[in-house]
């Protein structure tokens, strides 16, 4: 999946706030629910006790026609099934001052500066975020053409940007949501603010973020933004400024825990006071675009689902990545396949605790010599559901038994995939498997694969260690970054209650 293109990309214009095709509509609740932080996840709990004041409100939305690349969601009024939202946090030229430091290198049009996908559960009252880095290397939509997903925007809109993350993860997309970074100042300043945690003194010279003394920092709009956008962060440790090493990936942890303490704020602000919610719903009047099958009952739909929504139980995902290089020497990240795979499943409604085999990516390793067992085991096992990621033969070809080996927390789908081994099998943990979550390897026992799953007759042997690679690459906690980045006073309730 991730090999170097040879493709063409015929760069398109820059795209502008809002291009041909754009429909004009506004509504109010769009608006409100849409658009209260750096993602709209804020917006879409935060104003859900105040629906009756916005439904009295009538306005309009940018909206664009995004139907024919979006993955189908339900027509009737008001979301019921679990959706996935693209939030995309873009800034542009209009709205930089032009002696602000991110003019720097500008040549036009917009950028993607954060994407995140939002999934939202109504039945259960879950919601779910997954962040993407910048600098992630994929094939931009059906273009052939490989290069970081933050330029699928700026060259083919957000239909290309949507292909792209749709084509490469199996991810649907249902509905697409674009808020600009212009107006993110005014709308932390609408909820007074929000306080970060600072165990150190922290600057970021690019964004100007500059904190002089550790402690509960209440950080106005301005701030907040050179805290939200810092990729060149450093503390002061010891007598000296410390650089972290993470950069773009330090940063989406910063998003996500902002976006948690943002939206607690909006909740205690925003319901509590008619004024601030009147101004949150000035404020987002220019701040996003919506595509044009998100409806206005489905926005208000959703508020009431999640009405009493806890902002603490948002969950947030990083997408395990390891740091690589193109041909040319630029600096990219990968995704860390078998690491992401069990992240991105949720994302796709997949369920491994919930004795899905679709949920369980492994590996067939021929244990026994027997010709074809590999290929024709893999074909079985992808027969009934599981995604098979290689087929080889083990280091050695007279195992007596068949033996599935898993990661620490991938027994459940090695419990699974044992069920469906007629002769049985011999579980193993094995921490250092690389190449898939579990591991088959065939052995003289093994007689085929059933259609059915039987009861588990497995017994548990000591943890063994495997040497393959995904991809041809070999990943350590060296290389591998979905556990690295500075997040400020991180677990200190100390320091902000």
């Amino acid at each position: 999946m991730l090999g170097e293109g040879s493709g063409r990309l015929v760069a398109l214009p820059a795209v502008a706030p809002l291009p041909d095709g754009v429909k004009l509509r506004r509504t109010w609740p769009q608006r409100l629910l849409l658009t209260l932080n750096v993602f709209v996840v804020l917006g879409c709990f935060a104003t859900a006790a105040g629906l009756g004041y916005v439904e009295s409100k009538v306005g309009s939305v940018q909206r664009i026609s995004l139907g024919s690349v979006l993955t189908s969601s339900p027509d009737s009024p008001g979301i019921a099934d679990p959706i996935n939202i693209l939030l995309v946090g873009v800034d542009s030229e209009a709205g930089l001052d032009p002696e602000d430091p991110r003019m720097q290198d500008r040549d036009g049009g917009l950028r993607s500066d954060t994407i995140m996908l939002l999934r939202l559960d109504p039945e259960q009252t879950k919601a779910m975020l997954l962040s993407f880095p910048r600098d992630l290397w994929l094939t931009l939509g059906d273009t052939g053409t490989r290069a970081k997903i933050n330029s699928a925007l700026p060259f083919g809109g957000p239909d290309l940007l949507i292909e792209t993350i749709q084509s490469n993860f199996d991810l649907p997309v249902n509905h697409y949501v674009q808020v600009d970074f212009a107006q993110f100042e005014q709308l932390v300043n609408v909820i007074d603010g929000v306080e970060i945690p600072f165990d150190k003194p922290a600057r970021d010279e690019w964004t100007g973020l500059q904190i002089d003394e550790p402690g509960c920092i209440r950080l106005d709009g301005a701030r907040a933004l050179d805290y939200v956008r810092s990729r060149y962060f450093e503390y002061y440790e010891d007598g000296e400024w410390v650089a972290d090493p993470s950069a773009d990936l330090s940063r989406i942890r910063r998003q996500q825990d902002f976006i948690r303490r943002s939206l607690e704020r909006a909740v205690e602000k925003g319901v509590r006071n008619p004024w601030t919610l009147n101004g949150i719903v000035n404020v987002a009047l220019d701040s996003v675009t919506v595509d044009d099958k998100l409806t206005p009952q489905d926005i208000i739909g959703l508020a009431r689902r999640f009405s009493s929504f806890d902002p603490a139980s948002l969950e947030l995902y990083p997408l395990p990545v390891y740091v690589d290089a193109t041909t040319d020497g630029t600096s990219i990240v990968r995704p860390v396949e078998r690491e992401a795979k069990p992240i991105l499943d949720r994302f796709r409604g997949i369920d491994a605790s919930a004795g899905s085999p679709e949920a369980v990516q492994l590996t067939v390793l021929n244990g026994t010599g027997r010709p074809n067992e590999g290929s024709t085991t893999a074909e079985g096992l992808r027969g009934v559901g599981f995604e098979v990621a290689s087929v080889g033969d083990a280091e050695t070809v007279d195992n007596a038994e068949t033996v599935v080996r898993y990661l620490p927390d991938a027994r459940p789908g090695a419990e699974l995939v044992a069920r469906y081994l007629l002769g049985g099998a011999v579980l193993e943990e094995d921490p250092e498997l690389t190449s898939a979550a579990v591991e088959v390897t065939t052995g003289l026992d093994f007689t085929g694969v059933s259609g059915e799953p039987a009861p588990a007759t497995t017994t548990s042997a000591p943890a063994t260690t495997s040497s393959t690679t995904a991809e041809g690459e070999v990943t350590d906690e060296a290389t591998t970054t979905s556990g690295l980045g500075v997040v400020p006073g991180e677990g200190r309730t100390d320091i902000c209650p």
